[in-house]
């Protein structure tokens, strides 16, 4: 799973020369806030394909669906329970195409969303170790998302997101079942331009992987 990740090595620089490859970046979001732990509820930046090029925003990590519309984010009062509780920082793979938190921003609203790492906790020796996933070549690692929004009662416009994830592969295993989709630069395009195209479960980190 991914509940915890790092973008404390991402730069400006890199973000937009790594989009610019493959097309216009219209939007005049900029990175500025490197966050070595990044939790969820937070606001994260995202990147999607439009027809003018990539827009980038930064939204609420825990993706709030579409059909929360006229109802509020917390508890209007305590106890009330008309709050959101749903913990959507994640998506599995197997069932997002029935999922109705998660159906339609898969068929229509996708996203890729950059980090320096990712983190995992195993128990040992009594206590609990954190582990670190990176890049070996330092570059910046990309998830598969899904992105949302609506107006909410309390907070206005919110606008959110998920991160994939299916299970894991090979010495992955060892620190959880789960771990987010990873994709490469030449997936993006098809992650991004086929509503149809499911995540690509089988691919979790490639040849250049490395825990710290």
């Amino acid at each position: 799973m991914c509940g915890r990740f790092d973008t404390s090595h991402l730069t400006w620089a890199e973000i937009y020369d790594a989009l610019k490859t493959f097309s216009r970046v219209v939007s005049d979001v900029s990175w500025s806030d490197p966050n070595p732990d990044v939790r969820s509820t937070t606001s994260q930046l995202t990147a999607r394909l439009g027809e003018d090029g990539w827009h980038l925003e930064k939204m609420r990590w825990g993706l709030v669906p579409f059909w929360r519309n006229g109802k509020p984010i917390k508890d209007t009062a305590k106890g009330a329970g008309d709050g959101f509780k749903l913990t959507t920082f994640n998506c599995r793979v197997e069932g997002v195409t029935t999922a109705a938190t998660f159906k339609g921003a898969f068929a229509r609203r996708r996203c890729i969303v950059p980090a320096s790492a990712w983190w995992e906790w195993t128990e040992e020796q009594g206590g609990k170790v954190k582990h670190r996933f990176a890049r070996r070549d330092g570059k910046p690692l990309w998830f598969a998302g899904l992105w949302d929004r609506c107006t909410s009662t309390d907070q206005g416009e919110v606008a959110s997101f998920t991160i994939m994830t299916g299970p894991s592969d090979g010495w992955l295993g060892d620190y959880h079942s789960r771990a987010p989709v990873i994709l490469e630069p030449d997936e993006w395009l098809d992650w991004l331009d086929h509503p149809r195209t499911r995540p690509r479960s089988w691919r979790r980190f490639g040849p250049s992987a490395s825990r710290s």
